[in-house]
């Protein structure tokens, strides 16, 4: 079996480089929002998107500085594709380094459940979601570290002061790399000492729980002086992004709609990370393992929907919840593991093992359809990247724009970016809703508009465009639709900007709304 994990892990890593190389230089739009950060940041030394005015728009202050530094060293927007594809290499050889010293040879059933994980993250949906230029890699290798370390540490009465040291550091980091990663660090802190609590038998006094408490802070206090860090420094704990996706409202019932969408939206990588942690408790419990340390471990995607619907929170996307289903999975198998010496009947129970191989055969078996949708994703995506540095948009730089997705355009143009989405431009910007944004954005008179077409006749209620000039037309390709945003700008600029930006056949945005639209039809999930 050990032979055979090998052989598996190889051929899995070659198709994980493959994917890398193929879907090459394909980024999100958000991942050059984060990287002009990175840029300023290096210039002024502030958290600023204009270069000029400090604002907190950024999801990940440590991902935005782990990109500063490196944008010293490396001048490119490709630059945030490559640091997540080097994550994503990390991610998976570190996963399976784990999972093999961790898992019993002689554990087949337990073994599959580890292939299984290691198979979703290396799926074109992962490649999809870990490939994108964005921090979810990194986030995913902090939740995994935390998760083995935390696993490792509760079969100890108490942690050496070296490893506490350590720990302290890599629970302040975490936090700095998500501020909602505060959650893992107080739940793997209730996990220790409720473990170390308990080895100390019955009954447990004060001074027993106080004891375990101390031992098992160190997570806790890293998430602390994190959080005090990140409020000296930004004067606020959440970003600005978490204010603008608020709806503000509770709704648990709300919430449940969104995160579905965000869950199947996902494929595989969504899907099948929720199927293995439901599927990996049922064996546990099945398995009569479940205890109160077990259920805190089991605790985070249901907290994070929890606290999410308290703030009527926005899931956009399965990256701001697999962190959850990752953690509570991977914690499940090697629970598992670690229970095969005391109960081999593990891996005689015939329904967990039926539902192990008709998770892996419906994974499997998707992959054809997940790969003829998401590749043309990939690839146009890729010639976007590819195409647009040659646009000489650096013509627009200083004007002022408008759009909804800034972070191509802000980045190749380097123009102050009036955010319809609310990301950008401050707190007090990020707290306005959608309507309040566009009127404030058509109010300042922009020197040119990139818009979608829904989004451009929206816009056009707020500021009329009917004989401004389209300059530009970029395809980001969505699930089945073309997704075409437009560069408008007012016919004295027109002749100037298309000249320069190589646009040879320009048109009003009256002309546009006569034309059939490329983007019709149904938009599934992304």
């Amino acid at each position: 079996m050990n032979k055979t994990y090998r052989i598996v892990v190889l051929l899995m890593a070659v198709w994980l480089v493959a994917c890398i190389v193929f879907s090459w230089a394909s980024i999100l739009d958000d991942a050059l929002i984060h990287l002009r950060y990175a840029d300023n940041l290096l210039l002024t030394h502030h958290i600023t998107y204009d270069g000029i005015h400090p604002n907190y728009g950024v999801s990940s202050l440590l991902y935005v500085s782990l990109l500063a530094l490196l944008s010293s060293v490396i001048t490119s927007p490709n630059l945030p594709r490559g640091v997540s594809s080097v994550v994503h290499i990390v991610l998976f050889s570190g996963m399976a380094i784990v999972l093999a010293r961790s898992i019993p040879r002689q554990s087949s059933r337990v073994r599959l459940l580890s292939f299984i994980l290691l198979l979703l993250l290396i799926v074109p949906s992962a490649i999809r979601w870990l490939d994108d230029g964005m921090e979810t890699g990194l986030v995913l290798c902090f939740t995994s570290l935390i998760c083995w370390l935390t696993f490792r540490e509760s079969h100890r009465t108490a942690t050496p002061a070296q490893s506490y040291v350590g720990l302290v550091a890599l629970g302040f980091f975490t936090v700095l790399l998500r501020t909602e990663l505060a959650m893992l660090c107080a739940i793997a802190f209730a996990i220790l000492t409720l473990k170390r609590a308990a080895s100390h038998g019955q009954p447990k006094s004060l001074r027993t729980w106080f004891n375990a408490a101390l031992s098992s802070s160190h997570l806790l206090v890293g998430n602390l002086l994190a959080m005090v860090a990140i409020v000296l420094r930004m004067h606020v704990l959440l970003p600005d992004t978490a204010v603008a996706k608020s709806h503000g409202v509770a709704s648990i019932r709300g919430t449940l709609q969104p995160v579905a969408h965000a869950i199947v939206g996902g494929f595989s990588f969504g899907v099948g990370m929720l199927f293995l942690w439901l599927l990996t408790f049922f064996i546990l419990l099945r398995a009569r393992r479940i205890s109160l340390p077990l259920l805190f471990a089991n605790a985070a995607f249901p907290l994070t929907l929890f606290l999410a619907g308290l703030r009527g929170q926005e899931m956009q996307g399965i990256r701001y919840l697999v962190w959850t289903l990752l953690f509570s999975a991977l914690w499940n198998i090697l629970e598992l593991g670690a229970a095969i010496p005391d109960n081999p009947r593990i891996e005689q129970d015939a329904p967990a093992r039926a539902l192990t191989y008709a998770l892996l055969a419906l994974i499997l078996l998707a992959q054809p359809l997940e790969i003829s949708l998401l590749y043309p994703i990939q690839h146009d995506r890729a010639k976007l990247m590819a195409m647009i540095p040659g646009r000489h948009l650096d013509v627009l730089q200083g004007k002022l724009g408008v759009a909804a997705d800034v972070g191509i355009i802000g980045y190749f143009t380097k123009a102050n970016i009036c955010d319809l989405n609310g990301l950008i431009n401050g707190r007090e910007f990020a707290g306005l809703t959608p309507q309040q944004r566009l009127t404030a954005c058509a109010a300042q008179k922009p020197d040119f508009v990139y818009l979608d077409r829904s989004e451009l006749s929206t816009f056009s209620q707020f500021l009329p465009l009917g004989n401004w000039q389209i300059c530009g037309e970029y395809e980001m390709t969505g699930l089945r639709y073309k997704d075409i945003h437009y560069l408008i700008v007012p016919p004295s600029t027109a002749e100037r900007i298309c000249r320069e930006t190589l646009f040879s056949r320009p048109y009003s945005v009256s002309e546009l709304f006569t034309r059939p639209d490329p983007g019709a039809g149904p938009r599934l999930f992304f």
